[in-house]
């Protein structure tokens, strides 16, 4: 009896002391009234809903009228460590930039896209004009719902028809079976190449730069891993937020525990989604990132984690090496892995408010 009544003032204690903390703070904590914003506001809302590495937002809009935007790269929000080509920011805003084309046809709009960046160095992306046609049957649900799932997968096989639908509209895009042998390659691969970067100093530094294990930090800038978008629940999530800083993702012994966690990530899965363009253009990356996330969106609705792991390209020894033991169609340009999950929660990933990247 006394042990219970000890852990019942313990339990006191503690949530007198961390009140909210208990939980995780997500996206539904700053959900908003679109109701009375512009058409060009909601299409940025779910635009930013896009997927984008570490959840930096590297995107940047100037809204010239309520028909023409210009899409920019926040190059303040540059990985430049882990992606010293600029290849992955491209990508996020390609994803960006489809989520705009998809809310635009939801409302009404068709949305013409021209890319501008020609080389890495450019941060004008694209202008994007939109003309009112018919609306699409495109649901914005979808885009609420799309998320980077970081749990071990099924390893069952995915359906056929399953994965025509994730995979038939793009010819630049190949399904490795995860017990292939180049299934195995990738996965042995990738988490060398993890463990590789994540002993890497810089690359430990640029990581902590964008950990928000705190409520407060979480609200404070809308951005980066936090604990719920990384997936780390319970009490290890309440240990996590009210506990650890973000200097200690640094310290070996949170290295390892990611490195036992990718090992689970890489031997449970159906297999290896690659993304491949001739050659490496802002243009072929914008487009690699459309079609990441056209793929994301399909893998949601069809209950299959779709988790990017791009740790084999991003790392040039192993990049080189890749490319030329899977030989691909042209040069790889994106790596994730699929299996269906049993996991139905929504996407906790939180994003900035629009006014925060957008001029108007």
């Amino acid at each position: 009896m006394n042990r219970i009544i000890n852990y019942l003032i313990l339990a006191t204690m503690v949530f007198s002391v961390f009140g909210c903390a208990c939980t995780s703070t997500s996206r539904s904590d700053f959900e908003e009234n679109l109701n009375d914003k512009s058409d060009v506001y909601r299409i940025l809302y779910y635009a930013s809903l896009a997927g984008n590495s570490h959840n930096t937002q590297p995107w940047k809009v100037n809204v010239i009228d309520d028909y023409t935007m210009e899409v920019y790269a926040d190059t303040l929000r540059h990985l430049k460590v882990v992606d010293p080509t600029r290849r992955g920011l491209f990508i996020s805003l390609g994803a960006f930039i489809e989520n705009i084309n998809l809310a635009a046809g939801n409302l009404g709009y068709s949305a013409d896209i021209v890319i501008k960046a020609e080389k890495p160095t450019d941060t004008l992306a694209a202008v994007i004009k939109l003309s009112q046609t018919e609306k699409t049957n495109f649901n914005l649900v979808d885009l609420e719902n799309r998320k980077t799932t970081r749990t071990p997968f099924e390893n069952g096989p995915i359906n056929t028809n399953d994965l025509k639908l994730i995979t038939e509209n793009f010819t630049n895009v190949v399904f490795i079976p995860a017990n292939s042998d180049n299934g195995k390659y990738i996965s042995t691969k990738t988490l060398e190449a993890y463990t590789q970067q994540a002993n890497n100093e810089d690359a430990k530094n640029e990581l902590a730069a964008w950990i928000r294990f705190s409520n407060a930090d979480v609200k404070a800038n809308r951005d980066g891993l936090t604990t719920g978008g990384m997936g780390i629940k319970g009490f290890g999530g309440f240990m996590v937020r009210n506990l650890f800083k973000p200097a200690d993702s640094k310290k070996q012994s949170f290295v390892d525990k990611g490195v036992d966690k990718t090992k689970a990530q890489v031997e449970n899965c159906a297999g290896w989604i690659i993304i491949s363009q001739t050659e490496d253009t802002p243009e072929n990356w914008i487009n690699t990132g459309r079609i990441y996330e056209q793929m994301n969106i399909t893998c949601s609705k069809l209950g299959i984690g779709f988790h990017p792991m791009n740790q084999m390209i991003e790392e040039r020894n192993f990049e080189v090496e890749a490319n030329n033991a899977l030989a691909p169609r042209g040069i790889i340009q994106f790596v994730a892995r699929i299996g269906y999950v049993k996991d139905s929660s929504k996407s906790n990933s939180v994003r900035r408010p629009v006014l925060e990247f957008t001029k108007f």
